[in-house]
C-alpha cells in the first residue's frame, strides 16, 4: 500500500470511465423481436446491476439473418456492457429469431471466459415468457466470472494474499468484492469493495427517507505492478454524501495510518468515514438548533431559508426608514466557525449591482448557549445598521430622473 492520501469521485461516474470519449447512445429496442425485446426491456429497467449499482447496456442489436424490410422488428442478437469492478465487459448475447423457446447463447469479449451452459440454472430451466429470464442468466454468468477472475488472482501470491484477507474483516461477504485481472499483464489489477459504513444509520433522520444502495461507499484499488502489493486507491461515494460529510477531493486518512495490508487500510478508512458521519450529524443538529432560535426570533422577517440542510436564512430588517437585507450563512464547520452576515442594501447599488457586504467578524463565541449567541447577533445587526445605512448612501440610484 502507498500513503494514505485517496482520490474521490462520485459513484456516479464508476465503471464509465470512458464516456466521456465516446458517448454511448441508448438502443431503440423495438428494433429487437418481441421475444427478445421482452427479455431485454426488463433487464434495463432493473436499476441495481453489480456492486456500482448500474444498468447494463445495449448496443450494436444485429439480425442473425438479412432482411430487406426497414421497418421490420428483426434483430435477434446484440453486444451488452456489463459493469463491473470499475470496468466494462462486453459480451454478446444471441438469440434465435426463429425460434423462441431456444435460450440465447453468450459470448464474452474475455477469450478466457466461456459460460458454463449446464451450470447457469437460469439456462437449463429456460422460459420465453419469464420476462426476467436474461436478468437472472446475467447475474448468474457474472458470479461465475467472478469466480474465473479469482481463480486467475491465484498465480500471483501478494495479491491473492490481500484477497483472501478481506475476509477476516467483520460483516465482509464474498458479495462485497468485484476483482478483474485484465488479459494484458500490463494493465493493472482491480478489487472493487463495498466498504461497511450505513450512512442511514448515522446521518441526520431527514436523509434516512432517501438512503439507498448506492450509498454505501465503494473502493476502488488499483495493483498497477502484479508482484507487488502497492496500490491506488479511489473512494466512490454519492453527490449527496460528499456533500453531506463535506469532503474534499482529496481524502485524507490520519497520518498515522501506514500499514502495508489492505484489510487495515479498510478498517482505518471506515471508522474515518464513521467518525465523518456523525461529525456532520452533529454540526447538523447544531444548525437546526441555530435556526430554530433565529427563526423563532425574527418570526414574519424571514424572506427564505435552507430548510434541508439549515445553512441560510435571508431577513428583511428595517433602521428607522431604512429597508435592509441580512444574509446568514452557517459554514460548514459550525459551531466552530462563525456565521457569516451578509448586508445588503435594497435602495443602493454599484455598478449595476445592489450594495453588500459581508462581515465574518463580530462577537461570537461556539462555547456559547444559544440564546448568547442570538442575543449577541441581534445587537450586532442593531449596532451595524446605521452604519451601512451610512456607507451605502453614496451609491445611491435616483429612481425616476429623467
Amino acid at each position: 500500500m502507498n500513503l494514505p492520501s485517496i482520490a474521490l469521485s462520485d459513484v456516479s461516474s464508476l465503471a464509465m470511465e470512458d464516456e466521456s470519449e465516446s458517448e454511448v447512445e441508448k438502443v431503440e429496442t423495438t428494433v429487437l423481436v418481441p421475444h427478445v425485446r421482452n427479455h431485454v426491456e426488463t433487464m434495463l429497467y432493473e436499476p441495481n446491476f453489480g456492486l456500482c449499482h448500474k444498468e447494463v447496456q445495449v448496443m450494436n442489436p444485429k439480425p442473425s439473418f438479412p432482411c430487406y424490410d426497414a421497418k421490420s422488428s428483426n434483430c435477434d442478437r446484440f453486444e451488452l456492457i456489463i459493469p463491473y469492478a470499475g470496468v466494462r465487459i462486453e459480451c454478446m448475447v444471441i438469440f434465435q429469431s426463429s425460434g423462441p423457446e431456444c435460450p440465447p447463447d453468450f459470448v464474452f469479449s474475455d477469450s478466457r471466459f466461456f459460460v458454463p451452459i449446464n451450470q447457469i440454472e437460469s439456462l437449463c430451466s429456460w422460459d420465453v415468457n419469464k420476462t426476467d429470464g436474461l436478468l437472472c442468466t446475467m447475474r448468474e454468468i457474472m458470479q461465475f466470472y467472478k469466480k474465473r477472475q479469482i481463480q486467475e488472482l491465484d498465480k500471483y501470491e501478494h495479491l491473492s494474499f490481500e484477497y483472501l484477507c478481506l475476509f477476516q474483516l467483520q460483516n465482509f461477504h464474498e458479495d462485497d468484492i468485484e476483482i478483474f485481472v485484465p488479459l494484458e499483464p500490463e494493465n493493472p489489477v482491480v478489487f472493487l469493495i463495498r466498504l461497511h459504513v450505513e450512512f442511514g444509520k448515522l446521518l441526520p433522520d431527514f436523509y434516512k427517507g432517501d438512503s439507498d444502495a448506492e450509498d454505501f461507499p465503494l473502493l476502488l484499488v488499483s495493483f498497477p505492478n502484479r508482484d507487488s502489493n502497492r496500490s491506488n486507491q479511489r473512494l466512490y461515494l454519492s453527490k449527496n454524501i460528499q456533500t453531506l460529510l463535506g469532503l474534499a477531493e482529496t481524502f485524507q486518512l490520519p497520518d498515522d495510518v501506514n500499514e502495508n495490508y489492505l484489510t487495515r487500510y479498510i478498517i482505518a478508512l471506515e471508522e474515518e468515514l464513521k467518525t465523518k458521519a456523525v461529525l456532520a450529524a452533529s454540526r447538523y443538529d447544531r444548525r437546526k438548533m441555530y435556526f430554530i432560535k433565529f427563526l423563532s426570533h425574527f418570526d414574519r422577517c424571514i424572506i427564505e431559508y435552507d430548510i434541508v440542510f439549515f445553512k441560510s436564512m435571508v431577513i428583511l430588517l428595517r433602521e428607522e426608514d431604512f429597508y435592509f437585507i441580512v444574509e446568514i450563512n452557517l459554514p460548514d464547520d459550525y459551531p466552530v466557525g462563525t456565521p457569516a452576515l451578509v448586508f445588503r442594501s435594497i435602495y443602493h447599488s454599484y455598478m449595476g449591482d445592489p450594495i453588500a457586504v459581508a462581515i465574518d467578524s463580530y462577537p461570537y463565541s461556539p462555547a456559547w448557549s444559544m440564546h448568547k449567541i442570538l442575543q449577541e447577533t441581534v445587537k450586532f445587526i442593531e449596532e451595524y445598521a446605521p452604519l451601512f445605512r451610512q456607507d451605502s448612501s453614496p451609491y445611491c440610484c435616483e429612481y425616476g430622473s429623467s
